[in-house]
């Protein structure tokens, strides 16, 4: 399970191991990796500490005066757990790959609408118990994170209202919301912890040394941590684009695009590309400048053609008149991910599982 199909973006799994790097590259390489971790990688991850803490909160305070609770705080709440995400949705290494955190934090693209099979379950069992951390660690990924929120929020003609509903229905509704929140937040602090702690990945990397076999020394996560960017761009491409696009107007699938429901498919994409970003300018310091001066180039161009892009990209994708403006951010986002793959791993002193490379 996970949020890249299996046959395309499963990278490492498939990525022969990089020969050793000589000195002078695996000096470049584990400052490379530090850079990354601490320009982009913990202040992400803080920020959604802080996003999922207070949504916590903001449920916990609607499930006190449910009945005349403010409903929009929590969709509020979601959002900015959901921009938050969007920061970090790239990182794929380190702890957040541990116990299943990345998909209970968001399971995405779903299979057979698996979310609200789940969400229902949780809405039918009725017991407390299901709604711990450590229980729900062991249930569907599919019913605990992001997307299941989403469900509660936005879907059906009056979302807010069967949350408000009088009697024991509204209160357990209330109650699943308050825990799927909670435990947003409980796996948060999980993986800052295990970045930030004095034994955590961010210590390893400093040292030039593994962490819980997830990588080997400072160069290996200096080139997992590149993957990562590479294969961000191949989800935004491969995973919110393609797919929603179809082959033409008629093919096209407007509720393949993410969070539809809530609206937030184009704001998604905006927040990913502005993550990459902030992941190329932690790396200023080891690229070169004509390499770094076309790569933002590129990436101002994406970001262009995000913002020309409809809110409602998925109905756009399937209106002949407005399509065009999606797929010119397809193309950019493409054009930005190419440069970058065949400039910055030289750069930086790694080389690149094949499979984060092949393919549209």
């Amino acid at each position: 399970m996970g949020i890249f199909p299996r046959a395309s973006l499963l990278v490492l799994a498939a990525a022969p191991v990089p020969a050793k790097p000589n000195p002078k590259a695996a000096a470049q390489a584990s400052k490379a990796a530090l850079a990354l971790v601490d320009q982009f990688v913990i202040p992400a991850y803080r920020n959604l500490v802080q996003t999922t803490e207070a949504q916590e909160k903001t449920w916990a305070a609607f499930a006190a005066k449910r009945e005349t609770g403010d409903f929009s705080s929590l969709r509020a709440a979601y959002n900015a757990t959901a921009d938050s995400w969007a920061n970090a949705q790239f990182i794929k290494t380190g702890p957040i790959t541990l116990f299943l955190r990345y998909d209970r934090f968001a399971y995405w693209p779903e299979a057979r609408n698996a979310t609200s099979r789940a969400l229902e379950q949780l809405l039918t069992s009725a017991n407390p118990k299901d709604l711990q951390p450590d229980s729900l660690a062991h249930d569907s990924v599919a019913g605990q994170g992001l997307t299941a929120l989403e469900r509660l929020l936005y879907e059906g003609d009056d979302p807010a209202g069967l949350l408000k509903k009088p009697g024991k229905d509204g209160a357990w509704r209330t109650q699943v919301g308050l825990g799927i929140a909670r435990n947003l937040a409980v796996i948060s602090r999980d993986v800052l912890k295990d970045w930030t702690a004095p034994d955590g990945v961010r210590a390893a990397i400093a040292s030039n040394k593994g962490w819980k076999n997830l990588f080997a020394d400072a160069p290996e996560a200096a080139r997992l941590l590149l993957t990562d960017l590479v294969v961000g761009f191949k989800l935004m491409h491969d995973v919110k684009l393609l797919p929603v696009l179809g082959a033409n107007a008629a093919a096209a699938k407007p509720k393949s695009a993410e969070a539809w429901r809530s609206g937030r498919s184009q704001r998604d994409l905006k927040l990913n590309l502005a993550a990459a970003q902030g992941m190329t300018k932690a790396l200023a310091d080891v690229t070169t400048p004509a390499h770094r001066g076309k790569i933002d180039g590129l990436l101002a161009n994406a970001a262009k053609a995000i913002d020309a892009m409809p809110a409602d990209l998925g109905e756009a994708a399937a209106d002949p008149k407005r399509r065009a403006r999606v797929d010119a951010a397809r193309a950019a986002i493409k054009a930005a991910q190419t440069e970058i793959a065949n400039t910055l791993p030289g750069d930086v002193g790694v080389t690149l599982g094949f499979n984060s490379l092949d393919g549209d």
